[in-house]
């Protein structure tokens, strides 16, 4: 699998995606994070996109970002995405995950993220 999943002390959950990725990861890693948070009623999601290659299509971007929007257990989530400095290889699929009601936000930094989720920086 070319991520990880982990939950942090503050329970935040990591997803961390690496090398190449393509549209059945990426279902799978939320498939996971869905069984992870079931019983929760807060939702903390850390997704780190810095470091892999996206080998999603287009049609693949759009077809996620719809299945984000439309993961019952992720609509109250509070969502951070981490794309580094010099990569919005997110773009698409936030767009329209948006679009469709998803909330997330994007940040450069894991610490702005962090600190984002944790309500420290609005």
């Amino acid at each position: 699998m070319a991520f990880s999943l982990f939950a942090d002390s503050d329970d935040i959950i990591h997803v961390t995606f690496f090398e190449e990725v393509d549209f059945n990861q990426r279902k799978t890693a939320v498939d996971q994070v869905v069984k992870q948070v079931l019983d929760c009623e807060k939702i903390r999601l850390l997704v780190d996109l810095s470091d892999f290659i996206d080998l999603m299509s287009l049609q693949e971007q759009e077809a996620f970002g719809l299945y984000l929007a439309n993961t019952p257990a992720l609509q109250k989530a509070k969502v951070a995405s981490v794309t580094g400095l010099n990569h919005d290889g997110n773009i698409v699929v936030e767009a329209v995950a948006f679009t469709q009601g998803y909330q997330v936000v994007n940040f450069k930094r894991h610490q702005d993220a962090i600190a984002w989720l944790k309500g420290e920086l609005n």
